[in-house]
């Protein structure tokens, strides 16, 4: 009896795969804290900090964690500087954004239409 209960309540379709319809322009651009996920950073030579917990971390990384949620929101959209100049906000130069990448991924073409992969 217990047995046909459970089989009778078994869910096949999980409830929490379906995500929300969004658009690129909808969502709130900036560099979030890594600790307390706030948008009030401010970059102070080669860190950015928190202004709400005091966190520290590496420009590099926000810039990289930047790109992976660029990558997980928007996979078929290509990684260019300018997308992550204009997803970040907080880092004044695209030269800056630009070596960050050259660093850790593949550049793909040449010029305005340079991509990472």
């Amino acid at each position: 009896m217990l047995a046909d209960k459970l089989l009778s309540l078994h869910i096949e379709k999980n409830p929490y795969t379906t995500l929300p319809r969004y658009t690129y322009d909808q969502l709130k651009k900036g560099q979030t804290c890594a600790v307390c996920d706030s948008f009030a950073l401010s970059v102070r030579g080669n860190k950015c900090v928190c202004e709400d917990c005091g966190h520290e971390e590496l420009v590099a990384s926000a810039v990289l964690r930047s790109v992976d949620e660029l990558m997980l929101l928007f996979p078929d959209r290509k990684i260019t500087t300018n997308l992550v100049f204009e997803w970040c906000v907080i880092f004044g130069f695209k030269k800056r954004i630009a070596r960050i990448l050259e660093k850790n991924f593949k550049i793909v073409g040449y010029g305005q239409w340079a991509y990472y992969e």
